[in-house]
């Protein structure tokens, strides 16, 4: 059999719990906000950011819970603040023309990528900014077209839903299995 690298674990959980379920709760907000049921999606996107956070402060190091409790809340904090902005300015904000759109999605990149640099303290190339910035600022436009097809998005959210939370569990029961034994 071969070994489990605890890293690959640990990159399955960060995927799982700050990626997939975030998006997941935003789409799931939208819909909420779209049938008039603001806080619904506003509760939804407080939960993913709270996990959000919780997985950002389990790295599979040593245990500092000074350091633990301001990643978490750090982290949660700001995703709790992001999500909540791009709902209420998708939903509340008149269409301004995809090149807003696509502005505000670039700034959120930028805001992303300088937060998990400058915070969370990740090695984080400045190249990966060039990759961040377009993929944020042409997801936002996605998701302005997605309020059209909001519930066929659903599906797609209930997808990543599923499978941010088989990842975030399954990597973490892994990493704690690991711990507990004492695997190598």
């Amino acid at each position: 059999m071969f070994p489990i690298n605890p890293q690959i674990l640990n990159d399955l959980m960060q995927v799982g719990g700050q990626y997939m379920l975030p998006i997941s709760a935003l789409l799931r907000a939208l819909y909420s906000g779209m049938r008039g049921k603001l806080p619904e999606g506003f509760l939804q996107i407080g939960a993913a950011a709270v996990f959000a956070g919780i997985t950002a402060g389990v790295n599979g190091q040593a245990v500092d819970v000074p350091g633990i409790v301001q990643q978490v809340l750090s982290n949660t904090v700001f995703t709790a603040g992001l999500l909540a902005f791009i709902m209420v300015f998708l939903l509340r904000a008149p269409n301004f023309g995809l090149l807003v759109d696509a502005l505000i999605g670039g700034i959120i990149g930028g805001m992303i990528w300088l937060f998990t640099v400058y915070v969370l303290l990740e090695v984080w190339p400045v190249w990966l900014l060039l990759l961040i910035v377009p993929g944020c600022a042409f997801g936002f436009v996605l998701l302005r077209f997605a309020l059209r097809q909001i519930v066929r998005v659903m599906r797609i959210a209930t997808y990543l839903l599923v499978l941010g939370l088989l990842l975030a569990l399954g990597a973490g029961g892994f990493l704690l299995y690991r711990s507990l034994t004492g695997a190598a």
